[in-house]
Parts: structure tokens; C-alpha cells; sequence
């Protein structure tokens, strides 16, 4: 994973040397090179599948974090196109009570999921002045899971004796897979950046592809997605 995130940051500090060597040829552009950490608030929307909606009514945001090296070129006045390399924590929690037959039982199952995704946004940037600009974003992700959890823990019930049960989760297209391993979707973005390279913004990561290995599939129609919304800080340099 480290190698991974060397390479990329790696590739857009090259990118920008290109970039800043061709700039004199693009009016009113430029080049940077960021970083943006923050909040995640995450969630795992299910359908086509019995109980599917039953999953939705118990499912809680789950709270993991973000860390993205960006590239920030320009290609035109105010407009940019801003690849990057992120680390993002993801994933789902659901916690109510669960009607087992002849038992009730009462609880959390929390997933968190590690996630090496690539986003490429386009921008927009509407300048307010001396102080900085406003920042709309919308561009493809594609995502690739290399870790995760699941945590177990009855409250109530049968198990409620064991205390908090922790797996570690599979991803690929196996019947015996947790998820699949890899997510596209789509990310649409709003932020501020300070003349002196200071930003703070949200995001909202919709995604497309479907999380259930394709073995567990129900007739292709069981589905889960990704649902993010991130908050992040970052500068810009």
C-alpha cells in the first residue's frame, strides 16, 4: 500500500513538473500540487434481494477518514482538471434488532473498509475577490478495497456472552468473498480555497458499482453501493 501511494504521489509531482514547463502556453492557467485530509460518513445501500429493505432501515453512518494527494492543473480560465491518489475509510454500520425465528436479537455489525482510490475531478472556480475562490467539483473515481473489518457485538440475545466478535473481511467475486474488490462511482464536490492555499470543502462519493462478489449474486440482481459524504481540509501549493 505504501508503494502504491509513493508511486502516485510520485506521478503527479512529474505530472506538474510537465504542466508547469507548458504553462506559458495556456491563458490564464495553472498548476499545484495538495493535500486534503478529513471525515468520512459512510453508509452501504442494499437492493434487489429479500430483507434488503429491512437493511436499509438499521443502517447507521459509520465515521472513518480521508487522506488525498492531488494534482491541480489548469487547462483554461478558472478551469482545472485535479487527479490525486486517496486512502479512504469507508464502509457501513447496522444496529437494531434482528428476528432469528424463535429469537430477538439485539446489536451492531459494524464494517470498516480500507480503500486506494483514484479520482479524477474536473473544476470550477468562481473567484470572490481578494480572499479566495469557490471550488465545484464533479469527476469518476475508481476504487480498489485492500482491507477491512467486521465487528460483531450482541447486546441482547443469543451471543451476547461472546462480546465483541472480530473478522477479517475477503474481497473478490467468490461465494466465500465478503465484497468485491473494486468500486467505481462518482464524486461531486464543493469547497473554498484561500488565496493563501488554505481549503476546506465537502464531498459527496456516489457509488455505481456493485459491492456483492458476483458468486452471491441473486440472479445479478443483489446490489449494495457506496454512499460518502466527506468533509477535509487541505492547502494547496
Amino acid at each position: 500500500m505504501k508503494k502504491i501511494l509513493l508511486i502516485g504521489t510520485a506521478l503527479l509531482f512529474s505530472s506538474s513538473a510537465l504542466f508547469a514547463q507548458s504553462g506559458n502556453t495556456m491563458s490564464g492557467s495553472d498548476c499545484r500540487i495538495g493535500i486534503k485530509a478529513g471525515v468520512n460518513l459512510s453508509t452501504i445501500r442494499y437492493s434487489g434481494f429479500d430483507g434488503a429493505t429491512l437493511l436499509n432501515d438499521v443502517t447507521k453512518q459509520n465515521a472513518g477518514y480521508n487522506f488525498t494527494v492531488f494534482g491541480d492543473f489548469g487547462v483554461g480560465n478558472n478551469f482545472f482538471i485535479q487527479p490525486g491518489i486517496s486512502l479512504q475509510n469507508k464502509g457501513t454500520k447496522l444496529e437494531g434488532s434482528f428476528d432469528l425465528g424463535n429469537n430477538t436479537v439485539t446489536g451492531t455489525n459494524q464494517t470498516n473498509v480500507m480503500a486506494i482510490e483514484v479520482p479524477i475531478n474536473a473544476v470550477l472556480r468562481i473567484p470572490t475577490g481578494q480572499a479566495g475562490a469557490l471550488q465545484i467539483s464533479a469527476g469518476p473515481y475508481i476504487g480498489f478495497n485492500i482491507d477491512g473489518k467486521s465487528t460483531v457485538t450482541v447486546t441482547d440475545g443469543p451471543g451476547s456472552e461472546l462480546g465483541k466478535q472480530e473478522n477479517n473481511l475477503k474481497f473478490g467475486s467468490k461465494s466465500d468473498d465478503n465484497l468485491s474488490s473494486t468500486d467505481f462511482g462518482a464524486n461531486f464536490g464543493l469547497a473554498y480555497r484561500l488565496n493563501n492555499g488554505f481549503m476546506f470543502g465537502g464531498n459527496y462519493g456516489l457509488g455505481l458499482s456493485n459491492l456483492v462478489p458476483k458468486d452471491n449474486r441473486d440472479g445479478n440482481s443483489s446490489k449494495a453501493a457506496n454512499r460518502v459524504i466527506g468533509f477535509s481540509v487541505g492547502y494547496s501549493f
